[in-house]
């Protein structure tokens, strides 16, 4: 398993029905239980432009609903979106429908079938819980594929070069090898999916739950529930469409109009990324050895202990028989993930470090290199790479570099703002910007677009301590839709799901129109997350 499939660790943990989410809040009966994706299921439907439910995996129901795959031309080629729905109980008065987005290639149609049921508690009931998978991902057609079969795209995986930053060669080699990298990516999928390609941003999936809506019907209130990128969804829909949704939450907030302009990949969106990752010293120092084998007296001697392992690794990578090697990059790579899920990931990382301390691989670093990217359609909760890259690209502004030393200013820049974590997020993401060669068919402007007043109170949260979507973004966001509130969570991680989880404060508010009935900035203890 290579860096990209370590993004599938956090996705499967994202969810975990163990973890402190909905259901630790509320004392209720046993929730639908979780379902497995069949990969074939949606095939045997029947794709109508009318919303048809057919009853499926027991508790739900699923529907495939064709759309037009240019909206300026909605008699020519369609996209067949797949939905799943868990209906609202029966017992409870009805609400309406609940619409829930991951974004970065998580098929909603798995996310709703592995954990609708922990949404539904008592205080939501009365809801319709949904997800489609947005266009190119999932169990929706066409899907966004980029190589001739799964062995051609796990090579690609596992031939990656050493990570933007790594100190053990010049910066400009590094951009350069990456963006040779990135530009096969480019090239594999223009020429697998370069047909409809143009059509699958994010103001396109906004056109399409607006025509979900519009199958609906009337009955009930319309809720979208938007997590990290999928916010960007919810405020792209909230701009075209104000007066539809009658309760928006957006829970990590990205940056809407970085986001359709420059890219949201600037140090501003890593802010507090090294604040996140601190946490891991400070926590495994209060904790134990049996609940973090990486454990010693102090955080400072944690930090030293780290630096002398990320040291010996520049030069003495650890050796993974049949499998090659754990070295820089990976160790990165698994930090890089690890900050955005503590309660899970951090006990992993530590296990890592030890093991990489001792230079013999273990059961934890083989996990690492030695499970293969799930193939797809996904039937889990984890994303896409090829997706990642597709989406940042088609929503941003065209973005282009003549040489590597065109890209060093801005490498340098997030490297001093997240030395541990920029290399392998924010910096890798706008190089594969730049070696992107499929423009959207239309360019969006994200400029004053967001500056709306919306039939819905918009709730956006966020973390104190999230590394990819900083708390600074929802209260940016805040002043643009003006008709909204920030809950701030004091809390290590991107989601709200995984941290502490102020779930009756927002599920609540679901029910209390026409405005949220919470105050602004309501906060949480400090999570320990070891």
């Amino acid at each position: 398993m290579k860096l990209l499939t370590v993004c599938l660790l956090v996705a499967l943990t994202f969810f975990d029905s163990g973890s402190a989410g909905p259901l630790a809040i509320t004392k209720r009966q046993a929730p639908t239980p979780p379902q497995t994706p069949d990969p074939a299921y949606f095939s045997t439907l029947t794709a109508s432009p009318n919303l048809k439910w057919s009853s499926c995996y027991t508790d739900y129901q699923c529907a495939r609903l064709e759309v037009p795959l240019n909206y300026q031309r909605p008699k020519g080629r369609k996209v067949k979106l797949a939905i799943v729905k868990l209906p609202a109980k029966k017992t409870a008065r009805y609400q309406g429908s609940l619409f829930l987005q991951v974004g970065l290639g998580t098929a909603s149609t798995n996310l709703v079938l592995a954990a609708g049921g922990l949404f539904q508690t008592p205080t939501l009931e009365g809801w319709d819980i949904i997800g489609w998978d947005v266009r190119g991902v999932g169990f929706t057609t066409p899907l966004l594929t980029c190589f001739p079969d799964e062995a051609a795209r796990q090579a690609f995986e596992d031939n990656a070069p050493k990570v933007l930053g790594d100190p053990t060669i010049p910066l400009y080699q590094s951009i350069e090898e990456n963006y040779d990298r990135y530009k096969v990516l480019a090239k594999a999928c223009k020429k697998k999916s370069g047909d409809f390609l143009p059509y699958i941003d994010t103001p396109n999936n906004a056109r399409d739950l607006r025509t979900i809506i519009k199958a609906i019907g009337g009955k009930g209130k319309f809720a979208f529930w938007g997590y990290q990128y999928a916010s960007l969804l919810g405020e792209t829909f909230s701009g075209l469409y104000p007066n539809i949704l009658d309760n928006l939450i957006l829970d990590g907030v990205v940056q809407g109009e970085k986001a359709y302009g420059v890219g949201d990949n600037g140090p501003s969106a890593i802010q507090d990324a090294e604040k996140a990752f601190n946490v891991f010293f400070t926590s495994c120092a209060n904790a134990n050895n049996a609940t973090c084998a990486f454990h010693e007296a102090t955080s400072e001697l944690i930090r030293a202990r780290f630096r002398k392992v990320e040291k010996a690794l520049l030069t003495k990578p650890v050796s993974v028989p049949g499998l090659g090697e754990f070295n820089y990059g990976f160790l990165h790579g698994i930090i890089s993930f690890a900050v955005t899920n503590p309660k899970d990931l951090f006990p992993f990382l530590a296990n890592v470090l030890v093991e990489a301390e001792s230079g013999v691989a273990g059961p934890n670093i083989y996990g690492v290199l030695g499970t293969p990217l799930e193939p797809l359609p996904s039937t889990g909760v984890g994303g896409s790479f090829e997706y990642n890259t597709a989406i940042q690209a088609l929503d941003a502004d065209p973005y282009r570099i003549r040489s590597p030393k065109d890209f060093e200013p801005y490498l340098k820049s997030i490297l001093r703002t997240s030395p541990n974590i920029g290399g392998v997020s924010a910096a890798a993401t706008q190089l594969q910007r730049a070696a992107w060669e499929v423009p959207a068919a239309v360019n969006f402007n994200g400029d004053g677009f967001f500056n709306v007043r919306t039939r819905a109170t918009v709730l956006l949260v966020g973390n104190t301590a999230d590394p990819y979507t900083p708390l600074q973004n929802a209260k940016s966001m805040s002043r643009k839709f003006r008709n909204s509130r920030v809950l701030t969570v004091n809390a290590v991680g991107v989601s709200k799901v995984n941290t502490f989880n102020p779930y009756n404060v927002i599920m609540t508010s679901l029910n209390s129109l026409p405005r949220f009935n919470i105050p602004q900035n309501v906060g949480s203890r400090w999570l320990r997350p070891i």
